[in-house]
Order: C-alpha cells, then structure tokens, then sequence
C-alpha cells in the first residue's frame, strides 16, 4: 500500500481517522500550554596571571608556582575538566543548583565559559555564579601547594555572571513533533485495523446469508425449481378435477374421468421428468395402474385364456 492509496483508504474511513486527528491536536495544544520552557543562562570568567613580574629570588626558586611556569591556559583546561568531575557536580546539586552544567575554555586561551539550564530564570543564573565560585576556588587550591607570595599566582575575574537569560523552548517543540508523530502513526494504525474489521464483518454476513438461503430451499430465481413446483400444482389440481369426475360428478361420464386419468399420469410424468432433467426428445412411458383402462387390459387377457 502506497501513501496514495493510504491517502484515499483514510479519507473513505474518515469516520476512523478524524477522532484521532482531533485528540492529537487536543494533545498537541495540551503540550504547549502545560510543558513549561526551560531557561538558559552562560557566565564568563578569566584566569589572570600573576601581577608581580620581578624576578624571583634565591629563596623563592626553591618553592616556584609550577602552574605559573605552565601559564593561565593549562590552568583553564585542568580546571575546566575538575569542575564537571561527578564528585563536584554531586556537591553542587545538594547546594541547590543544577547540576547538569557545562564548562568550556578554548585552547590558548585563559577564558572559561559556564553554561547552565534550569526550570526558572533564577535557578540558572545561580548555578553559573556557583561553578565560577567553584572555579575560583579550584585555581586556588592547586597553587597553595606550592605556597606562592601574594602577586606570585594565578587569580580569576569574573566577565559576565550570567545576569543574561534566554529562554530555551526546545523541550516543547520536541514533544510537541513527538505528539503529532505518535498521533500521525495512531491514526493510520486505527483507520486500517478498523477498514479490515469492517471487511471481515461485511464477509461473515455475505457467508450467514448464502447459507440460511441454501438451507431454506431453492431460490426464487432457479428456472428448473419454478417449473417443477409449477408442474407439481398442475398435477395435484389435476388430480382433484380427476378424482371429480370419477366420483361421477362431472358431466361428461366415463369418458371424461378417463382423460383426466391420463393427463393427471402425463403432468405427473413431465414434472419428474423435469426434475430429473431428462431430455425432452426421451420417450415418456405413462403407467396405466392409476388409469380406466388397467380393468379393461386385465379383462382381455382373461377372455383371452
């Protein structure tokens, strides 16, 4: 079956395929006004590098901030894959905040981006100023092994704290194709499955009634049944006229009984022979037991002897 003739079998079903359509659309609009958007919010911030640049002393060689010599770029990438570690996002779901957040920071370069999605404006916004706290603190905890001077490490700065929020409707519209799609393949399924039930109805009633009309007799429209109940009426009317006349009845005597005995026994012939479809070139031998002339044909044989 093709979309064409899918097509024509849902507009001939149209009685199967226009409720699903309507509780589709109810559904669809349902979505739309129940499903609340979500809302997004992205911070920026920037590891600064050390503000003192003298050179170091003697002393401090000996205990020099590695993370320095690395520069602010190793450090953005190191503390961008500790704050999305599970341990850090369990802490910061139990503090309240969204922990389905994401930190990126380009290669060579000391800027990190924190982007996060929650159910409300404001739930968004602190989960970005959260993981920027959290990226703060993650930056000053790997340099305080190294006891740094204060100016002698790598700080952060906060650029954008997520105070710009937009709204992401990408989870309505992906239930709402969702819906439509579901309802679309509902409708097809019950237009075809009630199409073949209908079909299937249509041939046990065909088949009920080809059968109470074989049991109930020849049909109406049988040629050979119409002649033989027609012959058969013939032979019985015959036969009472005949009866009649031999009771002496009648006004034509002996005679007339006698020719009624005849054409009772030829009609009688002819509706057997009908209903025993013999060819109407055959030979009819008519019986004389049931005529006036079986007495007559037993008396000449007894002169006879």
């Amino acid at each position: 079956m093709d979309i064409w003739e899918l097509f024509k079998l849902v507009g001939r079903r149209w009685y199967f395929g226009v409720p699903m359509l309507v509780l589709t659309i109810v559904a669809t609009g349902w979505a739309l006004t129940t499903i609340k958007p979500d809302y997004s919010s992205e911070g920026t911030i920037i590891l600064v590098p050390p503000a003192d640049k003298t050179p170091l002393s003697n002393s401090e060689l000996t205990s020099t901030n590695t993370w320095v010599e690395l520069g602010e770029d190793v450090m953005a990438q190191a503390v961008t894959i500790s704050v999305q570690t599970h341990d850090t996002r369990d802490q910061i779901g139990k503090d309240g905040f969204v922990n389905t957040y994401t930190v990126t920071s380009t290669d060579r370069s000391n800027l990190i981006t924190i982007d996060a999605t929650g159910p409300t404006p404001g739930l968004a916004q602190d989960t970005v100023q959260r993981v920027q706290k959290q990226i703060a603190m993650e930056v000053e905890q790997k340099q305080a092994v190294f006891h740094p001077k204060a100016g002698r490490s790598i700080t952060t700065q906060v650029l954008d704290n997520g105070d710009t929020v937009n709204t992401v409707s990408s989870k309505v519209k992906r239930a709402a194709v969702i819906i439509i799609g579901v309802g679309l393949l509902l409708t097809v399924a019950v237009t075809i499955v009630g199409d073949l039930l209908l079909k299937r109805r249509a041939r046990a009633i065909a088949g009920r009634a080809r059968t109470a009309g074989a049991a109930g007799g020849p049909q109406p429209d049988d040629p050979a049944a119409n002649e033989d109940s027609q012959s058969a009426s013939a032979a019985k009317s015959d036969t009472n006229s005949g009866g009649t006349l031999l009771n002496g009845t009648g006004s034509s005597g002996p005679k007339t009984a006698a020719g009624a005995g005849v054409q009772v026994a030829f009609k009688a012939a002819e509706a057997e022979a009908a209903r025993r479809q013999v060819p109407e070139d055959a030979t009819i031998v008519l019986p004389l037991g049931g005529s006036p002339w079986a007495g007559r044909e037993k008396d000449a044989e007894a002169n006879k002897r």
